[in-house]
């Protein structure tokens, strides 16, 4: 049986050999580590057999045989009581795996671990092997109807352009047309105002126009109306048929501003450590809704069922790295077949992630050696997205999507309200006129 790391690196010679060859250096008669781990999808896997006696899976297992065969040791997993990466204490000790390896209870701990300052003062980190950064993790909303479609159609530059051009013929018409004798300048103008809003609008419309240059300025508007209202009519049947699926949550400020969202974060990591000395900015407002109450602690194993229970109802979000959000939406999507999640298009805290060991422990570098290797090869990113079968399925999911289903009043009453203001305006306008008829009469 193999005898434990730190009664090996008691022997000068090995010492020496790691130090001097650490690409091709191997234990003479082996070694045995003790190595912590926490259950982090995709990177790590920890499951427990029958017995109580823990395993890991996934691409950190992937790279720490490959290590281990190279080195020439054994290892045996252990986790820390509260689940965690690790974070400082009042007293001045750490949680977590942190803690482990800082109190020599451990030889390594896979992590993965983001590098900071205070980590740094009393571990060791190997080189890192991938970087990520977090994303927030939100549900869809239901397929909603747009009352308000008919003004989607175009843009508001092209209304502005045909406003334009409406204009431009209207003056053209004005300054070279032939104005009645009969007919006051504002009431012809406003007659070939009117005349032309009813072509545009394809009611019936009579101008009598007599010069070449009028019947040309005249019929161009004519094309140029028929041509905008034809493919109005196209796309707005179009867009009868489409359901937007809303995705509210797109930044940080969304998440900060949503008072009826709480957020549910891993705690004691790097994350969690970090924003809690940041004094400005969103992410000091993203800490700061732990004292209002819309922070919940979880650890990563729970994650799965937060995002099925919570997230679904929309009254929670996940903030996660970006592979793990992927792994989690990628296992529901094979699960249910569907798309329910999403992630917020900011990402924010990018980190390392590297294995971390005694402080001073000459194997550190060894393994960084050994590491090297594999991430220049492309081998651990291959890794990981062979553990994610449906990584891509969700990725290009619609914001919207068609249906085939009859008119109902709860599509079109944004348009019966546009019309039924109409009405009124309209109405209006002919009391008004009524009253001036009759003391103009009088």
């Amino acid at each position: 049986m193999s005898r434990p790391l730190r009664e090996v690196l008691q022997d000068p010679e090995v010492v020496q050999g790691l130090q001097e060859h650490p690409g091709t250096y191997r234990f003479p008669s082996g070694a045995s580590l003790v190595v912590s781990a926490v259950h982090w999808p995709p990177h790590v896997v920890v499951s427990q057999d029958v017995a109580g006696s823990l395993s890991v899976g996934g691409p950190m297992a992937l790279l720490l045989d490959t290590v281990a065969g190279s080195l020439n040791f054994t290892y045996r997993i252990v986790t820390p009581a509260d689940g965690t990466w690790g974070a400082k204490l009042e007293n001045g000790t750490w949680s977590g795996m942190v803690g482990q390896v800082s109190r020599q209870e451990v030889d390594i701990a896979l992590g993965p671990f983001g590098i900071t300052e205070s980590r740094s003062k009393i571990v060791d980190f190997t080189r890192s092997f991938y970087f990520d950064d977090r994303s927030v993790l939100v549900g869809k909303g239901v397929p909603e109807v747009d009352s308000w479609f008919f003004l989607h159609p175009f843009s508001a530059f092209v209304w502005v352009a045909l406003l334009a051009t409406l204009l431009v013929a209207w003056l053209a018409l004005l300054v070279l047309g032939h104005h009645p004798s009969d007919a006051g300048l504002v009431k012809w103008a406003s007659h070939l105002l009117f005349r032309q809003l009813q072509v545009l609008l394809q009611q019936d419309a009579t101008v009598s126009l007599f010069l070449g240059v009028e019947r040309l300025v005249g019929g161009g508007w004519v094309v140029v109306a028929m041509m905008f209202m034809w493919s109005y009519q196209g796309i707005l049947v179009s867009l009868l048929a489409v359901r937007h699926i809303p995705h509210p949550i797109q930044t940080i400020r969304d998440l900060v501003d949503h008072a009826s969202l709480t957020v549910i974060m891993e705690p004691n990591t790097i994350v969690t450590d970090t924003i809690s000395k940041i004094r400005s900015g969103e992410l000091k407002e993203l800490n700061d809704l732990k004292y209002v109450g819309r922070v919940r602690y979880e650890h990563a194993k729970m994650f799965p069922w937060a995002l099925d229970t919570l997230v679904r109802r929309h009254t929670h979000v996940v903030i996660s790295t970006s592979l793990s959000s992927d792994l989690f939406i990628a296992d529901l999507f094979a699960r249910t077949g569907r798309c329910d999640f999403y992630k917020a298009r900011q990402t924010f805290f990018s980190s390392t992630n590297c294995i971390i060991g005694q402080k001073g422990s000459p194997i550190v570098p060894v393994i960084s050696y050994r590491i090297r290797p594999l991430v220049e090869s492309g081998l651990y990113g291959h890794w990981l997205v062979g553990d994610i079968p449906f990584l891509v399925s969700c990725r290009a999911s619609p914001s919207s999507i068609t249906v085939r289903e009859s008119l109902t009043l709860t599509n079109i009453w944004g348009t019966l309200v546009l019309l039924g203001s109409g009405f009124l305006l309209a109405s209006l306008v002919f009391c008004l006129e009524l009253c001036f008829a009759r003391r103009c009469s009088a």
